[in-house]
């Protein structure tokens, strides 16, 4: 080692450092032969190590197979796990076991992208084990995530400077170099070991010293016999990595004896079955010095009949083959179902490079779009969208554009203009305004589809566009014979990945309708789930199930798992987490918890934060902002609402029910009456309890208390059959409440309902015997007493009874019972005499400020200060209150004795009313308030028995 000095300080840090406390990441960044390898290799030099390489075209997880087998672990587990949230798990738990540890991954620059999201799990979730990862690779052609660059330390090995080189050029050949020749090969080589190395060697054996770095490997290539470097180079075709039978079948000869020739000549070495260049620059030299590369690709291409789809699309598109374009889109599809966009991609963009034919282009522009924004490059879809829809505009046939509205519809993507446009050219009896019909538009151009098809695949996606047009509550029985015609699609395609996303949408229906079968459907799910996007639909089903029957943490631990797996075609990863996460802490009562979800949603710019923002608020009972937020809500935009359908029903129905408003809670229940004997599932994702539970809260708040009875009870059984305990437990709370207020004692069964809702760790709130609640929510008053609920609209009456029972036994007077905020604890503490309420002191007083009030004002409006305006009028307005209010007919003064008696009678008055009122909704509360109150000039609550109240 010359010259790295520093770098091996830095290595050997970081060794000694996972040696006794934590590890983490160093990355060795640096030009090929720039001595990346020769460094790690000396620095780990008596550690525990295990390594992999990177290679282009090798199989998914390829270095972390090497690592497994070098622990002596079964590397099975990377073909067997049911999620790669499994694997990333399983994989991390071996090496911890394993530590102290150090992984080395040479060549980062050409890994996958599935090993780099494994190379960041393990990274993350090791930060504290005894475990160092030490990866090699070149500076500029890897993209790492920014998780991954924060957590590196990147080692950079520089070029060797003068001196170093001399010494390098003494140790390869034993002699001291002039300062002439070590002029000459710094110049050459700048200052690249590798290249340092070999031309020292070219200088010892006599040869001239070539004239660039090239020639370097050329003049080593050149002592073999011309068959051995013929075999070597379709070998460079194959990769860096290769298998002897498959380069001989390639070459069409025996490549035995070549390849011995050229391990004696060590520029390929045995590894792992196969062989392996020493350096990439070697295997670089001899692909770069090939004439023929196309056909060469082309004879490996037929060598390679049973390889991955993706290495037989690369050989069949640098070869030009004809099968290039098929072969590109099944390599495309195939990288979307391991949830690889960025991939699939690649491959279509290579396909619409080589695909000639106008319709066929049209089609692969649209599948581009969609892999971009699958992989998060709007900018990037939309351009590729943008072109697509010029190629079906021109070729002007029907079922195209209808396809391409359809693509641009499903990413969210069409804009109003471009829909009426597409719909009049597809169909011309579907002709909209702009802007408006546009889920409707989707439902029509989806039939028109469907009906043109004239392949199985366009009718797989024009009947798959159909269902998600008409997700949503009501459409059960047209999705059934939807999922029929796919299934028959499925079996007759043989298609294994289509016959697994049927099975996943027959399990949601069946849950939608209440069906237990729903079980036997997940099951057919879980059993038949094998590529990474049908693991990912597992996941989320396993997750819905476990919040489902009240298995809370485990659903949470399945959320974050399916986020860790990747992208959902359908829905962005974080909006996935962040509604699994959100719906789960609201059912199971953590409202703080919640909130802390929202606040990240609110902070990642999801376009769902409003709603569910609003049905936390209403689950709190907060019933001001439920009537603000469900004005709010109604304004979304269709494409919104419809796929958060079934929860917005359900807000709808709370915040009615919570506002106590008959014209919404009678909107709110026509809107949920279809639905009565299904359940909510929004988006597939989360349950929201069964509508018959939603519609008999509408009957509680208008306390129809035997039709609020009969629909929880049906809301319990239900629950009942499908396992669903935290529903269960909900239905039956809020029976327990209408029990008592029907004058039925609910005591034993708020008791098993605290016994379940304890188990599974759910908050619930029951009434209890004697407890007594007094409490404005928004415009709505919820009176308890004696076994007895009801919900009054707000009024000065209920609002004076509940300043007497916030202080029982205190004397309060009538004047401050009539204005809280007046400030009049002043005035009633006085004797009922006649003097004026304000004197001529006051009275000059008040008018000096209103002067200097209105010189701050105008002031501040000057300034623009509208804040500072705002609060000096506020207090403008309070003082010219506070005049008007002291001055009777003509101007004359007002005397307190005509306050007082004036507030005695207004608030004696509205006391009365109010227990009139209550005689007949609730007569217990009326007289137990008769006998306590007392009112006159002041008035005061004093039970007979100490009462407390929830106010």
């Amino acid at each position: 080692m010359i010259g790295r000095d520093g770098e091996l300080a830095i290595l050997r840090t970081a060794l000694e450092r996972a040696a006794t406390s934590h590890g983490g990441l160093v990355l060795i960044s640096g030009e090929a032969g720039i001595g990346k390898s020769t460094l790690v290799a000396e620095a780990v030099r008596g550690a525990r190590i295990a390594g992999g390489a990177c290679w282009e075209g090798a199989p998914a997880y390829w270095p972390w197979i090497q690592v497994l087998r070098a622990l002596g672990a079964d590397d099975g587990v990377v073909r067997s796990a049911d999620s790669a949230f499994e694997l990333y798990d399983t994989v991390t738990g071996l090496l911890v076991g394993e530590s102290p540890l150090v992984v080395v991954l040479e060549d980062l620059h050409w890994a996958d992208p599935a090993s780099l999201r494994l190379l960041e799990f393990v990274v993350q979730h090791t930060w504290f084990e005894r475990l160092l990862v030490l990866a090699t690779l070149r500076p500029g052609e890897v993209e790492l995530s920014p998780a991954l660059a924060l957590k590196a330390t990147t080692v950079t090995p520089g070029g060797l400077s003068r001196r170093e080189v001399a010494e390098l050029i003494a140790a390869t050949t034993r002699h001291e170099p002039d300062e002439a020749l070590v002029e000459q090969i710094a110049e050459r080589a700048g200052g690249n070991p590798f290249f340092v190395e070999q031309l020292a060697r070219l200088w010892q054996g006599g040869a001239a010293l070539p004239g660039a770095v090239s020639a370097v490997v050329d003049s080593r290539l050149s002592r073999l016999p011309e068959r051995v470097l013929d075999t070597l180079r379709t070998a460079a075709v194959l990769g860096r990595r290769f298998r002897a039978d498959v380069l001989g079948t390639a070459m069409g000869r025996e490549v035995a004896r070549d390849l011995d020739q050229a391990v004696v000549a060590a520029l390929i070495v045995p590894d792992a079955g196969g062989f392996l260049f020493v350096h990439d620059l070697i295997r670089e030299s001899l692909y770069d010095s090939l004439t023929d590369r196309a056909a060469r690709h082309g004879a490996a291409l037929r060598a390679l009949a049973g390889a991955p789809p993706a290495e037989r699309a690369e050989h069949a598109f640098l070869a030009g083959s004809d099968e290039a374009p098929g072969l590109l889109m099944a390599a495309g599809r195939d990288a979307g179902s391991r949830l690889a966009p960025e991939e699939a991609a690649l491959h279509y963009a290579r396909a619409l490079e080589l695909s000639r034919e106008p319709r066929a282009r049209a089609e692969i522009g649209l599948e581009l779009g969609t892999a971009l924004h699958r992989a998060g490059d709007v900018a990037g879809a939309r351009k590729a969208m943008d072109d697509a829809l010029g190629m079906a505009r021109a070729l002007d046939q029907p079922d195209l554009l209808a396809l391409a509205a359809l693509k641009c519809h499903d990413l969210n993507l069409a804009e109003p203009g471009q829909w009426a446009d597409f719909v009049r050219r597809a169909h011309g009896e579907l002709v909209r305004d702009a802007g408006e019909g546009l889920d409707s538009a989707a439902r029509d151009l989806s039939l028109l589809l469907a009906e043109q098809a004239t392949d199985d695949e366009q009718l797989t996606y024009a009947l798959l566009s159909r269902l998600g047009a008409i997700w949503g509550p009501g459409t059960l029985d047209e999705r059934g014979e939807l999922l029929d015609r796919l299934a028959g699609i499925a079996r007759r395609a043989g298609d294994g990945q289509l016959a697994v996303d049927v099975a996943s949408w027959r399990f949601s229906a069946l849950l939608e309708r209440g069906d237990p079968r729903y079980a036997e459907a997940h099951r057919t799910v879980l059993a038949r789930a094998e590529l990474p996007v049908q693991q990912h639909e597992a996941l989320i089903e396993r997750r819905l199930v476990a919040a489902l029957t009240g298995r809370f943490d485990e659903a949470q631990e399945l959320a974050l798992a399916a986020y860790e797996l990747g992208e959902q075609p359908a829905i962005s990863r974080d909006d996935l987490r962040w509604t699994q996460l959100w719906s789960v802490e609201l059912l199971r009562g953590r409202h703080e918890e919640a909130d802390a979800v929202l606040a990240e949603m609110e902070a990642g710019g999801s376009l769902h934060t409003g709603l569910f923002r609003a049905v936390t608020a209403v689950q709190r009972g907060e019933a001001a902002r439920a009537r603000a937020l469900l004005a709010e809500v109604m304004a979304g935009d269709e494409q919104y609402l419809r796929w958060m359908s079934p929860l917005w029903l359900r807000f709808q129905a709370q915040a009615a029910a919570l506002t106590g408003d008959p014209s919404l809670i009678a909107n709110a229940r026509a809107a949920l009456e279809p639905y009565a004997g299904q359940w909510a599932l929004t988006a597939t994702i989360s349950v929201d309890g069964p509508f018959v539970h939603w519609i008999a809260v509408l009957d509680a708040a208008l306390e129809r208390w035997d039709e609020a009875a009969e629909g929880f009870t049906e809301a319990w059984r239900a629950a009942d059959r499908l396992g669903a305990l935290p529903w269960s437990v909900e239905a039956r709370a809020r029976l327990t409440e209408v029990m008592r207020a029907r004058g039925q004692d609910p005591a034993e069964l708020a008791a098993e309902v605290e016994r379940d809702a304890l188990a599974i760790g759910m908050a619930v709130r029951l009434p209890r015997p004697g407890d007594h609640v007094f409490r404005l929510d928004g415009e709505v008053w919820t009176l308890s007493f004696a076994g007895r609920t009801v919900r009054l609209p707000d009024s000065k009456g209920l609002r004076d009874l509940h300043l007497l029972l916030s202080s029982p036994g205190a004397e309060i007077s009538a004047v401050r019972m009539l204005d809280p905020a007046g400030g009049e604890e002043v005035v009633a503490s006085r004797s009922m005499g006649g003097d004026a309420v304000l004197d001529d002191t006051a009275r000059a007083s008040y008018r000096r400020r209103l002067e200097q009030l209105d010189d701050e004002i105008d002031r501040a409006a000057v300034r623009d200060d509208t804040e500072r305006v705002a609060r000096l009028d506020h207090e403008r307005q309070a003082l010219l209150q506070e005049l008007r209010r002291a001055a009777g007919l003509g101007g004359r003064s007002r005397r307190l004795g005509d306050e007082a008696e004036r507030a005695r009678k207004a608030v004696t008055n509205r006391i009365r009313y109010t227990l009139r009122h209550l005689d007949e909704r609730h007569p217990e509360l009326a007289a137990h308030l008769r006998t306590a109150v007392s009112t006159g000039a002041t008035c005061r609550y004093q039970p007979q028995a100490q009462t407390a109240w929830r106010l």
